[in-house]
């Protein structure tokens, strides 16, 4: 990662980052306390997210500040987890498997996606004076920390919710070959929750794909193809050894959509900001702030690199 640091940020802003990522961890628990009802849960950290973010930014003027409330959300989030498996797995070894419920899983990527769409617009829509090198070192500053924070919650969640979903089992193993024979029984509603099952299959590897195309920029949407099929293949021949779920075909071409639709978010935001910007930022979603082709003079107005 080519980031040079923005910046310092100053001691009040850093705790009030680290405290709107303390509330950012409690959110979660405070909707359930709080509001009835499935959907509503999840609207309610939506919302108040985003107003999170919103005061953060404001009163911070900086994207960095909302990457660190992420990071810190990400390791309390992580501790706690880590804890949860070390004692259950010390208390009762037989029974216990990490809790990583299905509202817990939402209510962590909605956590993410929230206060990190939000820093992406108000970079894609930058103009005039609040596009200036520092404000572009600033992004690549924070989309460097929210990248590591996503990373955190990813490994967890491919372990767990993907590669062993269940505890390993001695029951015979389940191998289905055949191509489209899930993906027909998801649909056709003889394969309990289907729609839930493909949906989760089509967007596991999309933050993986989208983080990759970040990370190196001249990745094509075939490399990504090919990265995801021998990934998709890798987990299904582990949970075929485990034999923690079915060993299936078709779950490795679902990996495999989905990681190229993260490819193509990305391509498609810095389209849009090359577009906006007459093709003079072309990787807004960068590492590496120095991503601005610099006009001669008398063409533009200069920007200098400092």
């Amino acid at each position: 990662m080519n980031v040079l640091p923005a910046q310092k940020l100053s001691i009040g802003q850093f705790y009030l980052s680290l405290a709107a990522g303390l509330m950012f961890f409690l959110l979660p628990n405070d909707a359930r306390n709080q509001i009835v009802g499935d959907g509503f849960r999840e609207a309610y950290i939506v919302l108040i997210a985003l107003v999170i973010t919103v005061v953060l930014f404001i009163i911070t003027k900086r994207y960095e500040a909302v990457g660190v409330s992420l990071i810190t959300m990400a390791v309390l989030n992580s501790f706690f987890l880590l804890a949860e498996i070390v004692i259950g797995f010390s208390s009762d070894l037989s029974d216990y498997w990490p809790d990583l419920s299905q509202y817990r899983i939402v209510s962590i990527c909605l956590l993410c996606f929230v206060p990190f769409m939000f820093c992406v617009v108000v970079r894609l829509l930058a103009q005039g004076s609040r596009d200036n090198n520092e404000s572009r070192r600033d992004f690549a500053a924070f989309m460097a920390s929210s990248m590591k924070a996503l990373l955190v919650f990813y490994v967890l969640i491919f372990i767990f919710k993907l590669l062993m979903p269940i505890r390993p089992s001695n029951d015979n193993r389940e191998l289905i070959w055949m191509p489209l024979y899930r993906i027909i029984s998801c649909f056709d509603g003889t394969y309990e929750n289907g729609i839930i099952y493909i949906l989760w299959h089509c967007i596991v590897l999309a933050p993986l794909s989208f983080y990759l195309s970040v990370l190196v920029p001249k990745f094509r949407v075939w490399q990504i193809a090919i990265i995801a099929a021998t990934l998709g293949a890798g987990v299904e021949i582990m949970q075929f050894i485990l034999n923690t779920a079915s060993a299936c075909i078709d779950d490795i071409i679902m990996l495999m959509i989905g990681a190229m639709l993260g490819h193509f978010v990305k391509q498609a935001i810095d389209k849009l900001r090359s577009i906006m910007t007459d093709g003079e930022d072309t990787y807004m979603l960068s590492f590496d702030y120095k991503h601005k082709r610099i006009k001669p003079k008398g063409e533009a107005q200069v920007l200098t690199e400092e």
